[in-house]
């Protein structure tokens, strides 16, 4: 959920900073969201397709019997693209470099955060019985985040710069974002069967 909120914060200064430093005017604004699109996209191919290969191998290594916490590894990998999609979008745009550095930053961090995205949502999905409850949830903590995080995400930037304020961002990812998928990997079974609402 974390990486969401990343996302909003992100996306907080994308119109002002574009249209500021680039001279962006609002028919051709859409292409600084172009880099996001990419990303998404080969993360939809890419991502999904890793993601599943990875599920099969572990399954079959398991007599064929799947568990939840074999989508976290896909997760993992994702993960390591969120903070370097958010550094180099962040020191690009701060350094004011051609306009298609921070697109590629962005592309780099969409990839990551939809190859997290699909992980995540699977993983609810084959961990709770009440699987649309679980996404419902995720789905109201994404929703809160992305009202409350723009509330700061503008004066954040303004006080820190686009290159330090990124920089803090990344470091939340690579802080909540690495270590929480390995521990669910390798306690999430043992916390499952606690409860009574796990498959």
């Amino acid at each position: 959920m974390h990486l969401k909120g990343v996302y909003y914060l992100m996306f907080a200064t994308f119109a002002n900073f574009f249209q500021s430093t680039y001279g962006f005017q609002p028919g051709i604004g859409g292409l600084c969201y172009l880099g996001l699109g990419i990303g998404f996209f080969a993360a939809t191919v890419y991502g999904a397709k890793m993601g599943d290969n990875i599920y099969a191998r572990l399954s079959a290594k398991n007599n064929g019997v799947g568990k939840p916490e074999m989508r976290v590894p896909a997760l993992i990998f994702g993960s390591f693209f969120v903070p370097i999609g958010v550094l180099w979008y962040g020191w690009s745009a701060q350094a004011k470099l051609h306009w298609m550095m921070p697109i590629v930053g962005s592309g780099i961090f969409g990839f990551g955060l939809m190859t997290t995205f699909l992980p995540i949502q699977l993983y609810l999905v084959d961990a709770f019985k009440y699987a649309a409850s679980a996404l419902a949830a995720a789905s109201t903590l994404r929703s809160i985040l992305g009202f409350v995080f723009p509330l700061f995400g503008q004066q954040m930037f303004d006080k820190l710069g686009l290159g330090p304020g990124n920089t803090l961002l990344a470091g939340l990812a690579i802080v909540l974002g690495i270590p929480f998928p390995i521990w669910i990997y390798y306690r999430g079974e043992k916390i499952r069967e606690r409860s009574q609402f796990s498959q």
